[in-house]
């Protein structure tokens, strides 16, 4: 992690350590490391835990920024086969208020030869910057993940979609290939809803969702678009291998949905009916530029899912030329 990285480097140069390492963790048992600088850093960024436990789980209990000098029993940054040795370590701490994220190592002091207690109050400081620095980043990155993503089902949300959806269709432009996009709708939602209550309708979303994700894994990638409404991107797909993942994602979230629910009561058994275009099943390509590529596929799709609600529903559509009209 790159706050990592610039921290350590910094607090290096301030104390003239000439090797280091943060260990991010609550517990002895779970530090791994994620940044390292110096003779054998590729070692234990590979090696990923810390050489000594011992000495991490006295930081940590501690709760204080301490050093260790002289012959040192347990080798706090260089492995075996590395050619330095470890002389001096100094360890501090990184806190979040009263828990621990981890550890901040740095070995080998340049000229004069060892840590001082000026370094330790040096290091201290600067460790709880490193901390503040990382829990800003962590935080800013989980709020990111949020805004992706669709807060009831966990998948990507019509923002993810219509970001990533040109470049798709860009990108089987370029290289010649057929893609398929698929809108499914949850049919009778409502019922649901009116027979079961609101909670029994976002527990038939989240189903729904999570059974269109498990079907399909690998082949093809689940937003929820919105409302009862979700849309299935395969990036490289035939007509033939679209209907195929179409149909078996009706029939995944037919066999999987039903079942009781925490809040009480049985969930009925819910079904989707799904309407399918593909790429190369537009009327004409040439000359369009990938944005509109994007919305008469969608446009397409979506009057294929009108037919087969219309229909009866619990059924796949294939969109013909004449759902991509003007």
């Amino acid at each position: 992690m790159r706050v990592l990285d610039e921290g350590l480097k910094a607090v290096a140069l301030a104390v003239r350590a000439t090797a280091g390492a943060v260990f991010v963790g609550t517990n002895p048992g779970e530090l791994r490391c994620v940044a390292a600088f110096g003779p054998g850093a590729k070692q234990l960024l590979d090696r990923g835990v810390p050489p000594s436990s011992v000495l991490m789980k006295r930081t940590l209990t501690r709760g204080a920024t301490h050093f260790v000098s002289g012959d040192l029993d347990i080798d706090p940054q260089f492995s075996a086969e590395s050619k330095g040795s470890t002389k001096h370590v100094l360890l501090s701490p990184l806190w979040d208020g009263n828990k621990a994220l981890g550890v901040l190592q740095l070995v080998n002091p340049q000229s004069p030869n060892r840590f001082s207690e000026h370094d330790a109050r040096v290091v201290e400081g600067l460790s709880r910057t490193i901390a503040t620095s990382f829990i800003q980043t962590s935080s800013l990155k989980r709020q990111k993940g949020l805004a992706a993503h669709d807060p009831l089902t966990g998948l990507r949300n019509v923002r993810e979609l219509n970001r990533g959806l040109t470049k798709a269709v860009g990108a089987a432009r370029r290289a010649e290939r057929d893609m398929a996009l698929m809108f499914v709708d949850v049919d009778h939602l409502k019922r649901v809803n009116s027979k079961l209550g609101h909670a029994a309708g976002s527990e038939a979303l989240k189903r729904t969702g999570r059974a269109l994700d498990e079907a399909a894994a690998g082949v093809g990638e689940v937003f929820r678009f919105g409302g009862d409404e979700f849309v299935v991107v395969q990036k490289q797909a035939s007509k033939e291998s679209a209907c195929a993942l179409a149909n078996h994602l009706r029939s995944h979230v037919a066999a999987s949905t039903a079942g009781p629910m925490r809040s009480g009561g049985e969930l009925p058994k819910i079904t989707v009916s799904i309407g399918v275009a593909t790429l190369h099943g537009l009327r004409h390509l040439n000359g369009q530029p990938a944005r509109d590529l994007k919305s008469r596929l969608m446009t397409t799709a979506d009057r294929a899912l009108f037919r087969a609600k219309s229909a009866g529903r619990n059924r796949v559509v294939l969109a013909t030329a004449r759902d991509d009209r003007g």
